[in-house]
């Protein structure tokens, strides 16, 4: 039935009849979503993601002629239903980025009378927004428990040394001096493309829809996720805070996959090139995958591990981070079954009657800045929580 609708909305598109396209491409899209949601991600057909980005394109092609519509809805109807099939689709929809990236620029170019509501993107220049209020990070606060270690930072280290001392020594560090040359921290193109500026952002990105979790915790019980524009979330939980009735946080996405406008403003640092493995790959950089992490202060990332090297690059504000050596796993009181990876143990509130053996595991501390990255080897559990408005990118790599 989905490949019938998919392959009758092409030919109503194909002949202009926008109406009747419509309703069988959005009927496609809604059942094709259905699929896409049944059983376990990983055992999705790709067939289906594939059909998923070709019955959304079909819709938007429609939403952009919907009759007595000003021009800027449709615009955004469309993009809506594009970044939906990015979303879902995946590598599957990358047909999807040239009208959308289209679509991106004739919003931004409408007169701003036309643009329809306050979310919408404007050319005309504005005062900018900026978190560069809360740009110094905190202090780390002082402590006497003999378990605790001040993370060590290094200055831009040659690669044999990152590659012999910290990642064959499976070790965390801090790199400072690594990422000035990323437009995205402000240093470069005279600031023009700092994520600092929420209006950069905003111009940029603040018509896509981004999925956001809303929520203290992915292990909380009110924890939930939704979709909404970037403007949207900047609005809600950037500028409001702690204001918002939840916290809501953009993690863990493939932001730059989605938006390349955005990828254009970083740069993967080269120590992602380097591995362990005895293979030979000419092409290690290629692997290596980025995600975004963008939420105001207090937003956490329970204690867990990752099974990949990581290099977290600090973009925008501050995060303290606590990391346990895999040596100590025992003590780190996994949950059990899907999310074995994760600690039962609330880092911020530790039940000490609970989790006693959680309380004699040595532990490393820091406060990542600005323009820091931060190595943490695979297994090493870690615990995040930001400190201010914060904006990170995080590179794993085998």
């Amino acid at each position: 039935m989905e490949e019938y609708l998919v392959a009758q909305a092409v030919d109503r598109v194909g002949s202009q009849e926008w109406g009747d396209g419509h309703a069988l491409a959005e009927e496609a899209v809604h059942r094709i979503w259905d699929r896409l949601h049944m059983g376990k991600w990983n055992d999705v057909d790709p067939k289906w993601r594939q059909l998923f980005a070709t019955a959304c394109d079909l819709l938007a092609q429609c939403q952009l002629h919907e009759k007595d519509t000003p021009r800027w809805r449709q615009i955004k109807a469309a993009i809506h239903t594009l970044d939906t099939g990015l979303l879902m689709a995946g590598p599957y929809g990358r047909q999807l980025h040239a009208t959308m990236d289209a679509l991106v620029d004739e919003l931004a170019a409408l007169p701003e009378c036309d643009a329809g509501d306050a979310h919408a993107a404007s050319p005309r220049p504005r005062k900018r927004t900026c978190v560069r209020l809360d740009q110094i990070p905190p202090p780390l606060p002082d402590t006497t428990n003999p378990l605790c270690t001040r993370l060590k930072r290094i200055h831009a280290p040659a690669m044999h040394t990152f590659l012999d001392e910290y990642m064959r020594g499976n070790k965390p560090v801090i790199i400072t001096g690594g990422l000035d040359h990323w437009p995205a921290l402000g240093k470069t193109d005279n600031g023009q493309r700092c994520w600092a500026d929420l209006d950069y952002l905003g111009r940029v990105a603040g018509a896509r829809t981004v999925p956001v979790e809303i929520g203290s915790s992915y292990l909380e019980d009110n924890w939930s996720q939704t979709l909404m524009t970037l403007r949207e979330f900047i609005d809600e939980h950037i500028v409001l805070g702690q204001a918002s009735a939840a916290p809501g946080y953009l993690a863990q996405h493939a932001l730059f996959e989605q938006i390349p406008q955005l990828r254009r403003d970083i740069v993967v640092p080269d120590y992602c090139a380097l591995s362990l493995r005895d293979d030979d790959d000419d092409d290690e950089m290629a692997d290596v995958v980025l995600n975004a992490w963008f939420g105001p202060a207090h937003t956490v990332s329970p204690l867990h591990f990752d099974p990949k090297h990581n290099l977290l690059c600090q973009v925008v504000g501050s995060k303290y981070i606590r990391l346990y050596e895999a040596a100590y796993s025992a003590r780190m009181y996994p949950v059990d079954g899907l999310l074995s990876n994760t600690s039962q143990v609330v880092v911020d509130d530790v039940d000490e009657a609970a989790f006693p053996a959680f309380m004699t595991a040595p532990y490393w501390e820091c406060v990542l800045a600005p323009g820091e990255m931060l190595y943490i080897p695979p297994q090493c559990w870690h615990y995040i929580k930001s400190l201010q408005v914060s904006f990170s990118v995080s590179c794993w790599w085998d």
